[in-house]
């Protein structure tokens, strides 16, 4: 469906942007340099439970890190 994927418009305007998202417990579910491919909400080739995640974007061009919560629903 529509919310599936995490999209990010304009981020591919950043090529050496990475996208972090880690869950409650500090361990990173997501990595990506480009950001290719969006967060689908699965680690290792399963669902992620529902819950509240932390991302981390950094536009790797001395601006600052936006940093925030990010909810998955089912």
């Amino acid at each position: 469906g529509p919310n599936d994927t995490w999209i990010l418009e304009y981020l591919d305007t950043y090529p050496d942007v990475t996208v972090e998202v880690f869950n409650r417990n500090g361990v990173r579910v997501f990595y990506s340099k480009g950001y290719n491919v969006p967060f689908d909400g699965n680690f290792q080739n399963e669902a992620l439970p529902v819950g509240t995640y932390y991302y981390i974007i950094n536009p790797n061009n001395k601006k600052k890190s936006i940093t925030g919560p990010l909810t998955i629903l089912r």
